[in-house]
């Protein structure tokens, strides 16, 4: 299974998004991330091992922002 890194704004973001993907069987852990260069401050991702589309619905039907998707 590949894993994802979805990056959230904020640490709230991505702790109710990790507890909605716990919820429904996803695997999920956050991690703190610092941002490259040009970009303002550090964000928090969520870090997932399998179906991104399903668990970025789940996100997005409950209102986490999310800011970007990359593969692991």
């Amino acid at each position: 299974m590949k894993g994802y890194i979805i990056t959230t704004g904020t640490v709230t973001y991505a702790i109710k998004g990790r507890d909605l993907l716990r919820k429904k069987g996803i695997n999920a852990k956050i991690e703190r991330i610092t941002s490259g260069k040009g970009s303002a401050g550090c964000g928090y991702s969520i870090i997932i091992n399998g179906d991104v589309n399903e668990a970025v619905s789940i996100l997005r039907s409950s209102g986490v922002k999310i800011l970007e998707i990359n593969e692991k």
